[in-house]
């Protein structure tokens, strides 16, 4: 049997442990709201949906929009750029510093002007770097910025094989991007819808009984122990 000294100290104990409650029940949310996130996951079966797709991605510089895009747009009218140094510098670099091409160049992988795509490529010859860009059509624009599936996260495979995926307050980083997937030689597509939520009646009621019951016990375990 548990001494006298012993009872009040497991009340204690399973006082502290029923105030803690939201810890363990409805854990995902402490504080008794959140944001769930739904990515439904689609095959891109037509060009016309692959041009969007394409345009849209954080992996396309859609130049005539948001940005200038002086050298994309002198490349497209004039023809490839050369000039004395190389792109494939470190970033914060005293090249990089005064070097035009650097860090543009590495952010993108894919550019549209007037309507069409283009690839940027880089060219080596003999000191000398050459800027230029290769047209694409639009399924090979597609496919040029695709990521393969077995370079992404569980979550984003698992949205592909089922069709869709909810998660609370969390975000899969490749579909906010726009990113179009490569999965088993057929390219997907990410959609997002949100939707802010709270705990039902019945958890909150629950939360609430273990808090009074687990103070109630804390109480009568302080209690006991004066004694």
């Amino acid at each position: 049997m548990l001494s006298t000294l012993a009872k009040p100290a497991v009340v204690l104990v399973v006082g502290i442990g029923l105030l803690l409650n939201p810890v363990y029940f409805a854990s995902d949310d402490l504080t008794g709201s959140g944001t769930e996130i739904t990515y439904a996951v689609e095959p891109i079966e037509n060009e016309s949906d692959a041009e969007r797709v394409v345009e849209f991605s954080e992996q396309t510089l859609r130049c005539g929009t948001e940005r200038a895009c002086a050298l994309e747009r002198q490349i497209a009218s004039e023809g490839a750029v050369e000039y004395n140094g190389s792109v494939q510098t470190l970033y914060g670099s005293e090249l990089d510093r005064w070097n035009p091409y650097t860090d543009a160049w590495k952010r993108y992988k894919l550019v549209t002007i007037g309507g069409e795509f283009y690839i940027p490529t880089t060219e080596y010859r003999d000191n000398v770097t050459v800027l230029g860009h290769e047209n694409a059509t639009t399924m090979e624009a597609l496919d040029h910025i695709a990521v393969p599936s077995n370079e992404t996260t569980s979550n984003v495979r698992r949205a592909i094989e089922t069709g869709s995926i909810t998660l609370t307050d969390q975000r899969i980083p490749e579909f906010e991007r726009g990113d179009p997937i490569a999965h088993d030689g057929d390219v997907y597509y990410g959609t997002t819808s949100t939707s802010n939520w709270g705990l039902s009646e019945g958890v909150l009621l629950g939360r609430l009984t273990l808090f009074i019951t687990g103070g109630s016990l804390i109480v009568s375990a302080w209690s006991r122990q004066g004694r």
